[in-house]
């Protein structure tokens, strides 16, 4: 194989700026691991029936992209929920409404495959701003990027298998197949897995193009993604796959005076509708009588101080589809203002920097309540050690971090 071109001067300096980081937080690939790495990744893709000529095209401008390896909890997403949630009502509230006006055949896709519009818009919204931005980067140096530093649970070997596929089928052409960086496609944001997997033609003309200006095959594709149901499965269950039809997803509530945090584990707990009213939590607008059996987990993301959200099985869709809490619950709630809802009540909440999250992390492996990494993502890990130290101490375990308990941690 040639040797792939490598742009060293951006490694360099990404080398560079990462001594600023904590070590933990540090990723730095190597020219050569890059190059095995995509080596690597064509092997198998020549052993899936891609053919040569796709694996030589996306070789054209192929580098890697050191901007891409940074720890997790950088990312826009690991802000605090409040704020991020506030922003999405305040900008995307209004243009989701007209978007769903200007395509009323969203609707017909509520239909057929049963994820409300609401959510498909509030996915749009979040994903591509409406189709304003799918992205810049090539896709191919950002999987492999990514790939060479082994960021997260993602198999990038089948992603950038998956997007050499796309290639190889003419989906679109080497130089078009550009994203997000996270390697993700179009008006949804699709991986390019998902693409092969989900990828749907919902308006009728022959290809599934999640970039046309019209949304529909993309949202489409979104649903089906939603609900876990390829497309070569055919017909969605009537009642749905993983979204059920006619089930809510967050409900807001109140809590009881007094209400006993320590009876329950917060995020873990699950309970009925009807067993959390038995406990005095009531929903704030009232529950569907559909959702009264379901079982749902109680999420306090501005600790006790802010809102508490009932959290029921539809919900796990919006982390399935992009695991950050603060992601999923900032759609969840957009939808639910599209629909209607009132918006939620957030208190002012101080911003912790990433320093700080790392900080507090270091200190709950200091004292053996975290063994995760430093990387100042405040994921379900870090924040179920928080709420087991906070009751070690005698504090109310609702497991959020404040600028006093990182200082308490930092000690």
């Amino acid at each position: 194989m040639t040797t792939i071109d490598v742009n060293r001067r951006a490694f360099m300096l990404a080398g560079a700026s990462a001594l600023a980081l904590p070590a933990a937080a540090q990723a730095v690939v190597t020219p050569e691991a890059f190059n095995g790495w995509v080596a690597a990744a064509e092997a198998r893709a020549l052993l899936e029936g891609v053919s040569d000529t796709s694996i030589r095209a996306a070789r054209q401008g192929l580098m890697l992209n050191p901007s891409l390896i940074r720890p997790a909890g950088a990312q826009p997403e690991s802000k605090r929920v409040g704020a991020y949630v506030k922003s999405l009502i305040a900008g995307d509230g209004p243009i989701a409404l007209r978007k769903l006006g200007q395509f009323p055949r969203i609707r017909d896709i509520q239909a057929q495959l049963g994820v409300p519009a609401s959510v498909l818009v509030a996915f749009w919204g979040r994903e591509s701003g409406y189709g304003r931005d799918f992205g810049s980067l090539d896709v191919f140096s950002t999987l492999a990027s990514l790939g060479a530093a082994q960021r997260g649970a993602t198999d990038w070997t089948a992603e950038y298998v998956a997007a050499l596929t796309m290639l190889d089928r003419r989906v679109r052409p080497r130089a078009q197949l550009t994203g997000s960086a996270a390697g993700a496609l179009g008006h949804t944001q699709l991986m390019p897995t998902s693409y092969l997997t989900y990828g749907m033609d919902f308006d009728g003309d022959g290809r599934a193009d999640v970039w046309t200006p019209s949304p529909l095959d993309a949202l489409a594709s979104a649903a089906r993604h939603i609900q876990d149901t390829p497309t070569a499965e055919g017909a969605v269950p009537d009642g749905g796959n993983a979204w059920k039809r006619g089930q809510g997803w967050i409900e807001p509530v109140r809590l009881p005076p007094g209400f006993d945090l320590s009876a329950i584990e917060v995020e873990e707990t699950k309970l009925t509708m009807a067993e959390w009213a038995g406990r005095g939590v009531r929903p704030t607008g009232g529950t569907s009588g559909s959702d009264i059996g379901l079982a749902a987990s109680l999420a306090m993301p501005a600790g006790i101080g802010g809102p508490a959200l009932l959290l029921m099985p539809n919900y796990d869709v919006f982390e399935r589809y992009n695991p950050s809490r603060t992601y999923a619950l900032g759609v969840g709630l957009l939808a639910r203002h599209i629909e209607g809802r009132a918006p939620v009540v957030w208190p002012e909440e101080t911003p912790l920097s990433l320093e700080d999250r790392q900080a507090a992390q270091r200190g709950l492996a200091a004292l053996g309540f975290y063994g995760g990494p430093i990387d100042g993502d405040l994921g379900r890990g870090s924040r179920k050690a928080l709420r087991a130290w906070q009751r070690s101490v005698g504090r109310t375990a609702d497991g959020y971090l404040t600028p006093q308990i990182v200082a308490l941690l930092r000690r």
